[in-house]
């Protein structure tokens, strides 16, 4: 905020009609110009239990007296002295909680800002070598995590959801089933603020896994997910003025507010909905902070920065030099870029608010369940437009959805830009996912193999029952999941959150030809994905907030249970060389590049030797030739047998026609 006092402070009211009036930023009021979507990734990736971050922050209202305590002692970054960040040391006293809690709330934090915080190079400045915590960014976490409280969806049912707002709400108002939050009679919100499918009668409230993923080809889940996305957006919208008092970082501003009342400066933070907090004004810097929870979409359904040239002037620098559009420009409610320059002049937070219901972009969701097979649908229409640090990855999402006893590949050429990818509601599938992404989810997937190339950002598990997940990622987080295998190379320590039960953890136990170069692409070194044997329980079963020891339904694979899982392809994949920026040239990855612990490799040094061993005593058993046909023929229909019962055959068949270009 600026040194000036507030009744000096010019509003938007009192700036010329002629600059505000000719920004093309004015039309997404109309619908002519930009729009924006809600990100999901703070949602999807970023929503702690509440037994472990929070548990008494109720509502919006609660997060006053945090954000008092993080600006008393925050600092301008050494990145951009314009932000005011503090130490993570610092977060955890000002949110009450251990620094070893504090370190996991903040790499979540970061796991879902717009884009991943450089580390701070070591300087002789005093100051620890650690990422900076913007202030404007872990209030939004903050409030990203009371959605899931149950104040706030009672709030929203009691006071009206705000959606009939929003683009969304209009495309989707005839439709039937639906209550005032939105979310439909069939379905309620799950502990973690995701919606719980229908009940049954005498069902338990979240139901077998097996059964949501059988249940899955109607389509339900995805008309589910639309309105949790509209459940979301009015989450935003009708706290947004609340939202907008947690950006302020003027404590002058903050004093002044509502005629300087409520209690030292606790009223610009208030209820939220229509009224609360309502006389907040913000100033553009505080605005396009907002990118953690809003990004930009084209009037194509595309996504991400403005990139014309007559935007260009709109355009700002990132610390990573990314090129990304202000919200602030985009809203048109700023003028010109003399005004925007002065972090002085000050726009209500009611306009913003407006502009934002009205500028939403429609909720778009896979219909893929509906095509044949469950086919890899691509979808932008509200993707994240987070970018990777070695390049831009995109901002679509490819789905995969409803495949029941199939095989699918995506390989480099076929995700093209998509930044990420999401595998939902399969049976008894495998499916390889062979190229770097952002981020991955895998939830309600029964019997599947699942094989993730490198995932930049975070990859989550969740609601899955049964699965194999072999995967490279900065993080993993497992979310109430029933004996599944983790085959994991992982930056940072794997988190299970909620009742998972009978899981287990492993070292990563394959290898593909452009492995190493996704890795690279991501931004992941083998050698520092080692955590996969560290996990933390949050908010688990037994009561723990978090567990340096195994337990909550988590343990180590034994060491005789693991096995190399191979993948069946060779050969550059389509594509791969052009996508790669340059480094098609890279030699293909002949071996697992992750380190596997010496008890592991001892397993699999006896499983060989007993094969070795078997196959030289039958070799010396000196058999004559009736014999060694009808051992032989044995031998055949045993294997057959197996190939039929596992499926094995069916995955068989599947390949070949995948290496026939045919579809499965």
């Amino acid at each position: 905020g600026g040194s000036e006092s507030l009744s000096a402070l010019p509003l938007a009211s009192q700036v010329p009609s002629r600059l505000l009036g000719t920004h093309r930023g004015v039309m997404a009021v109309n619908g002519a110009g930009p729009m924006i979507a809600l990100r999901r990734e703070p949602f999807d990736f970023g929503i702690l239990p509440a037994s472990f971050l929070l548990p008494r922050a109720e509502s919006v209202a609660a997060l006053a007296p945090i954000r008092r305590r993080l600006l008393q002692c925050a600092h301008p970054s050494r990145h951009d002295p314009t932000k005011l960040v503090v130490s993570v040391t610092d977060a955890a006293q000002c949110m009450g909680i251990a620094p070893q809690h504090a370190e996991h709330v903040i790499d979540t934090m970061h796991a879902v800002a717009p884009a991943e915080p450089a580390p701070h190079p070591a300087e002789d400045d005093g100051l620890p070598n650690e990422p900076e915590v913007r202030v404007q960014h872990l209030m939004q976490f903050l409030f990203v995590q009371t959605f899931a409280r149950p104040h706030a969806q009672s709030s929203l049912r009691e006071n009206g959801s705000g959606l009939e707002l929003t683009h969304g709400f209009h495309a989707e108002s005839g439709a039937g089933g639906r209550d005032e939050t939105g979310v439909g009679t069939n379905g309620t919100l799950g502990t973690h603020g995701y919606p719980s499918p229908p009940r049954a009668n005498n069902s338990s409230p979240h139901g077998s896994p097996a059964k949501r993923a059988r249940s899955a080809n109607n389509g339900a889940h995805v008309e589910r997910d639309r309105r949790e996305d509209q459940l979301r957006e009015a989450f935003a919208v009708h706290h947004f003025n609340a939202l907008a008092g947690l950006l302020v970082e003027d404590e002058s501003r903050t004093n002044n507010a509502d005629g300087g009342g409520g209690g030292g400066g606790g009223s610009i933070v208030g209820p939220g909905g229509h009224g609360g907090g309502g006389g907040v004004q913000l100033t553009a810097s505080e605005v396009d902070a907002l990118d953690f929870m809003f990004r930009e979409v084209r009037p194509d359904g595309g996504a991400g920065s403005i990139d014309d040239a007559a935007d260009a002037v709109d355009a700002a620098e990132a610390t990573d030099g990314r090129r990304v559009g202000r919200l602030s420009a985009s809203t048109g409610l700023f003028g010109d870029e003399n005004f925007r320059a002065r972090d002085g002049f000050l726009v209500p937070s009611t306009a913003i608010r407006d502009w934002i219901a009205r500028a939403l972009a429609p909720v778009e969701r896979s219909s893929d369940p509906g095509s044949p097979g469950g086919s890899p649908h691509r979808s932008t229409g509200s993707s994240s437009g987070t970018h990777a640090s070695s390049g831009d990855l995109g901002f679509g999402t490819i789905e995969i959805g409803g495949l029941h006893r199939g095989t699918r590949v995506v390989r480099e050429g076929d995700a093209g830009s998509s930044s990420s990818v999401a595998v939902r509601n399969c049976v008894d599938s495998v499916v390889y996912l062979l190229a770097p992404f952002q981020y991955a989810t895998v939830a309600n997937c029964v019997d599947c193999v699942v094989v993730v190339g490198a995932c930049a950002r975070a990859l989550r598990a969740e609601q899955c029952e049964r699965l194999t997940l072999i995967a490279a990622s900065k993080r993993f987080i497992a979310k109430m999941c029933h004996e599944c295998a983790f085959h994991l190379g992982v930056e940072r320590r794997p988190a299970f959150l909620g009742e998972n039960r009978g899981c287990h953890v492993a070292p990563y136990n394959t290898f593909y030809e452009q492995l190493e170069r996704h890795l690279e692409r991501a931004g992941l070194e083998a050698g520092r994905c080692a955590r996969w044997d560290s996990p933390v329980v949050l908010g688990g079963g037994g009561g723990e907030d978090l567990t340096d020891r195994l337990g909550g339904g988590v343990d180590k694979l034994p060491a005789e249970k693991f096995s190399p899982f191979i993948v069946p392809f060779r050969g550059q994949t389509p594509n791969a060389s052009s996508s790669a920026g340059g480094q098609g040239q890279r030699p293909p990855t002949q071996a697992n590049p992750f380190a596997v612990p010496p008890e592991y490799v001892r397993a699999l040094d006896a499983k060989v030797k007993a094969v070795a061993s078997l196959r030289s005593a039958l070799r010396d058993a000196g058999l004559d030739e009736r014999s060694r046909r009808e051992l032989q023929a044995t031998i055949q229909a045993f294997f057959k047998e197996w190939l039929m019962t596992s499926g094995s055959m069916r995955q068989v068949y599947d390949l070949a026609r995948i290496e026939r270009g045919e579809e499965c």
